[in-house]
Parts: C-alpha cells; structure tokens; sequence
C-alpha cells in the first residue's frame, strides 16, 4: 500500500515513479501505460531472475558463451516520435530503415527508450557493458533491438530500472484517423469523402480489366477463370476448385481450376472485410481529436461481434465510410469493394476476414482456414496440437464436423490449415515437454532422436488432419499451413506435408523473388503446387501509416515491386495463386488484438478515408493482363 501512495504522489509531479518488473521465464517484462511492453531476455544462457524495489538480479545457471547477451525488443510503432538513448547519447528511430541498421555501438552504463507521449524506461548496468542499438527491419523483422553485452566472465550482476510516465497525451489521430505529417491524398474536410463517390466511381472504371482483357480478344467466366483454357487444356470441369497436372514439350505446368473448368490463377487479397483497421483505444481516448459515438450510424464502427472488444476496438475506416456513404455494413461494403478490385482484375478473397455473404451475392470466390482454434495447442509449439493425445484426436474430429455446411460451396476454393505454425521448433521443444503431454511419451517410448520423432510427428499430424478433413468434405482442397520461408526451407517437413496436402503455402514476404528456393521447396514436397498466401509491400512516405521492412519510395514503385512478384510467380509453372496483405490500411495506432505496439504499416490497397492509391491500383491492374497472358502462350 505504501509503495502505491508513492508511486500516485510522484506520478503528478512528472517524475520516476515505481514501475512493476514481472518475471516470465527468462524475461523480465515491463508494461508501460503508453510506451507499451518491453520484454528482456538473455540470448546466450539460462539465468535465475529476481527483481525489487528497482533492481533485477541476474545469476547465470547455465552459460552458452563466456559474454551474456541480453536483448530487448522495441516496436516499429516508435517511429511515430519514439526515440534512443545510451548515457548522453540519443537519436530518434527512423521513419524508414536508413543505410546501416546500426544505430548505435558502443559503451555505456544506462540506455533508454521514450515514446513520443516522452514516457520513458530507462536501465542501469554494470561498468564495461557494450550496447547497440539495431533497426532489425534489415533482417525483415519489424522491430528496433537493444542488444546488449555483458562484461565477459561475468555470472552475476544487477540492472536497476527506472520509468518516468507521459507528462501528457499527444494527439496522434485526426478526427478521420490521420497522423499529422503531411501525405498525398490526406483531407481535411468531411465534403472530400462525399465528392470522392462520383470521383472514385469514374477512376475504378476507367481501370476496366475486363475490357482490357477483351480487346486481347480474351473473356474470364462467372468464377474468374480464363475463358477457352478448359479446351486448351483439356481440364475437367468438376463443379468444384481443384488442381490439375500438365506435362508437355515445354515443361511441367500446374493448373487451379474453377469449377467452370477453366484455369484460374488466385490473386486475393487477405483480411477483405476488414479488421487490421480496427484499433484499442483504452485508455488513450484523449490522443484521438475523435472517436466514433456508440448510438446510431457509428455504432457499426465498432467491433460489437464480440463483446471484450465492442467498447474498445474501433475503426477510423469504418467511420469515414459512414460519412461518404450514410452507413456501414458488412457486407453492403465488402460488395462495393468487390466491384471496385475486379476492376483492377482481382478474382477471389484470401485468409482472414472472408465475406462468405457478400462473396455469395458477388459470385466471388474466396478461401478459409479449418476451424482448430478450440483445440488445445502445444506452448512451445506455436499453432500445433498433439496429435498422440486421443482427447486431441477426438476434438480435431469435431472441429471438422463443421466444414459438411460448406461442402457443396463451388466458391469455396479450399482451406488452409493454420497461420505460420512454427513447425522448425518440434525436434527441441517436444524433448522439453513433461510426460504430461503424449507427445512426450511417444517421444520417449520410441527411442528415436528428436529429428526422426519430428518426421514421425509430423506424419501422425498431417495424416490426422488430411483424413479427417477429406471425410467432411470431399471436394474442397487443402492448401497448407502458410509457412513463413524459414519453416518451409527444412527438407522433412515438405517431403511429409507433400503427402497429404493439395498444395503447399508460403507466407513469401521478399524483396526480390527467389525461384531456386520455391523450386526447392516444390521438389522436397513431391512437385506439389506452391500458393504464395502473404506478402506486401508499403511506401509510408506517401501513405497514412507506417513503413514495412520492404518498404519503397512512392505508391507507383510499390506496384511496380507487385507486378514483378506476382509475374515471378506465375511463370514458374507451379505456383497457381498469390495472396496480398491487406485490403485496407493498417489502424495508424496499431490493429487492435496487439495494443498500443500494434502493427501500424501501409499494407492496404485503400486508405483509411476509403480512397485508393491510385499508382499502385494501375500496376497490379497491369500485372493481371500479364498474369493472364502467361496461361494463354
């Protein structure tokens, strides 16, 4: 009790106050009200952890090297007025990653990081400490990094921490949910939205895809396939999606095939109905200049559908689409936009945030993910279950029971079984496990090492999935786990995946595409076709949000970096679909399921007053013609 008159009196007169350091393993995290989390964790051993009154003790248990590294990461959201210090040292973190990711090298004794709001956290540690300070963006990871190193030899040692609270709030949206920096396409009056309609309907036409298409002397049918591929090809026409094979005097081709039985290559776009746009505001409702009412046509701006998050999540999109169109609904929106990106030759929704309603009423088609979000999962396992627990067995059983309702959807392409699961980790953590979990037992009582049990895992839990799958729904195709490129690169997990899946995914984030490593992915997984099911680029200077790691100058580079992507792709011969991330911007304060540190990028194809980028609309537009004119050669 003390201690929290303490911490109350000091916090009004702006100065250090007290600050709980919370252990978590081998971290040590701290919560900062508007800074957000910063976890701290040694990198080159085990260590006992103890923290009070300000200080955390360190004592090595087991040591991986003679020097400890300790790590700590800062979100990329610091670029929006974030800054670094180490002593008297300080700089703010860049808007884009610059010529060298080092930001700082050196020696030191205390660093610190500060938001823009100026609530900083700072460290102490000993004498003969080496920091750096990294912009990771370099590594494709979209975090700044401390690093720092600890005096060799040294196996105990205390860092005290100290945390001064925002003097005040700083305003970070406008009333339309824009950043204050000037943009191209920024407005500032609500008559801007209500003028866009006629506006914006005039540019999506003058797009005209299919007319473009047409003077090729080519048609799409009512799915999207390419009219005149099913004779071309000799494909079947199945009533359903499905994968066929080609082998001719120019190579291996394979080929998606809508149920018209025309050759379809997939261009979606994930999270179509929305949802990154969505922000948490608690506790930060003042940094807004607005923020939509809960009564009347704003009250569809929030995210009601669960009820933890209906007084918290919101969107800036949503509420602008109110005030252009007189309301928001779902499904009347995911329509429109529809309309809007077959313009532009877009043919189907990809994961996350399907609108089977409108893509119903649109003839749109559009992909899922199993529904295992109930079943138990392994900790250390990112997204995988036990599949040698019966209990487990019988829950991924049921779980499949709900995919009968769908199975006779011809605008159903397939589905993918989880989101980056982090299959390279099943050899180390299925040993660490207690004998609480099957998987450990099975371990065990197979004598084998833990990359042989990790192939035999993994068969137990493909073929699971694969059965139980093919028994609900027969028609309908399974098209992976989405890997991140470093999952998918291991030589096991694609020769046993291959077996059961109808194609493989890749969550393929890259600046330039790699053909030797999707070929060598394709071999590994017996030549299954390969659907390349996230990736994007931004260009945060002219954008409302924030930079990614492959980040480029204007919204016409950013196509252009599209176009050459998906051409890549296309003209390999086995990859039959891309997958764009996202439809619409990222909340400019982070989407909402990760706080205040939340992803903040220039994904969308549209801004958060619903405008287009219009460069980047007209390269992917053009590299559709060319997409189509790779299947017609």
């Amino acid at each position: 009790m003390r201690r929290t008159i303490f911490a109350l009196c000091v916090l009004t007169c702006g100065i250090a106050v007290a600050l709980d350091a919370k252990i978590d393993g081998q971290c040590v995290v701290f919560d900062c009200p508007s800074a957000g989390s910063f976890r701290i964790e040694c990198q080159s051993g085990n260590v006992a952890l103890s923290a009070s009154d300000g200080t955390v003790r360190f004592k090595v248990t087991e040591a991986k090297s003679n020097q400890m590294l300790l790590s700590m990461l800062v979100p990329t959201s610091f670029i929006s007025g974030g800054s670094w210090r180490v002593d008297n040292r300080e700089g703010a973190f860049p808007f884009a990653l610059g010529a060298s990711e080092k930001l700082f090298q050196g020696n030191g004794r205390e660093i610190a990081v500060q938001d823009l709001n100026k609530e900083s956290l700072s460290f102490g540690f000993p004498v003969g400490t080496y920091f750096e300070v990294q912009d990771n963006r370099k590594w494709n990871w979209n975090t700044f990094e401390y690093r720092i190193f600890l005096p060799a030899g040294m196996l105990e040692w205390e860092m005290t921490y100290s945390f001064v609270p925002a003097a005040g709030k700083t305003r970070l949206l406008d009333r339309f949910g824009q950043v204050s920096r000037d943009f191209p396409g920024k407005i500032s009056e609500e008559a801007e939205l209500k003028a866009d309609v006629k506006s914006e309907a005039g540019y999506y036409r003058s797009l005209d895809f299919m007319g473009k298409l047409a003077a090729t002397g080519h048609k799409l049918d009512a799915f999207g396939g390419i009219m005149g591929t099913g004779v071309k090809f000799s494909l079947r026409k199945t009533g359903y999606f499905h994968l066929e094979k080609r082998i001719s005097s120019g190579g291996t081709r394979w080929l998606l095939v809508d149920p018209a039985g025309n050759a379809f290559f997939h261009l979606g776009i994930c999270v179509f109905g929305g949802g990154d746009d969505l922000t948490d505001v608690t506790g930060r409702e003042d940094a807004y200049e607005w923020i939509p009412p809960h009564e009347g046509a704003f009250a569809a701006t929030w995210k009601t559908e669960e009820p933890y998050w209906s007084t918290r999540a919101v969107s800036h999109y949503r509420a602008n689409v109110v005030r252009k169109y007189g309301s928001f609904d779902l499904t009347e929106t995911a329509v429109r936009n529809i309309a809007r990106v077959r313009q532009a030759g877009f043919n189907s929704m990809g994961a996350f945030g399907e609108v089977p309603t409108a893509a119903r009423q649109a003839c749109f088609p559009y992909v899922k993910i199993l529904p295992l979000n109930g079943v138990k999962k392994i900790p250390t396992i990112r997204g995988v279950f036990d599949p040698y627990n019966p209990e487990t067995v019988r829950a991924v059983k049921q779980a499949m029971e709900a995919l009968r309702i769908d199975a006779n959807n011809a605008l159903l392409i397939g589905y993918f079984l989880e989101n980056e699961q982090a299959m390279e980790a099943i050899p180390q953590a299925i040993p660490a496990l207690d004998d609480s979990w099957a998987a450990k037992r099975a371990f065990k009582a197979s004598g084998k090492s833990p990359d042989d049990f990790a192939a035999e895992f993994l068969e137990k839990y493909y073929s699971l999935i694969a059965k139980t799958f093919r028994a609900c729904d027969p028609n309908h195709l399974l098209i992976g786990n989405r890997w991140m490129p470093s999952t998918a690169n291991n030589e096991t997990l694609c020769r046993v995946a291959g077996r059961y899946l109808d194609a493989v995914s890749i969550n393929y984030y890259t600046r330039e595409v790699d053909p030797a490593f999707a070929r060598r992915i394709y071999e590994w997984s017996g030549e299954r076709p390969q659907i390349w099911s996230e990736f994007f680029y931004s260009a945060g200077k002219e954008a409302n949000t924030g930079p990614f790691t492959f980040d480029l100058p204007t919204q016409r580079e950013r196509g252009m970096a599209y176009r050459r992507y998906v051409k890549a792709a296309a003209s390999l011969g086995f990859v039959v679909g891309t997958e764009w991330f996202t439809l619409i911007d990222q909340s400019a304060t982070g989407r909402f399921f990760q706080g205040k540190g939340g992803e903040s990028y220039n994904t969308g194809l549209l801004s958060v007053t619903d405008r287009p980028y219009r460069d980047l609309w007209q390269e992917m537009r053009d590299a559709h013609l060319e997409v189509v004119g790779l299947f017609l050669k």
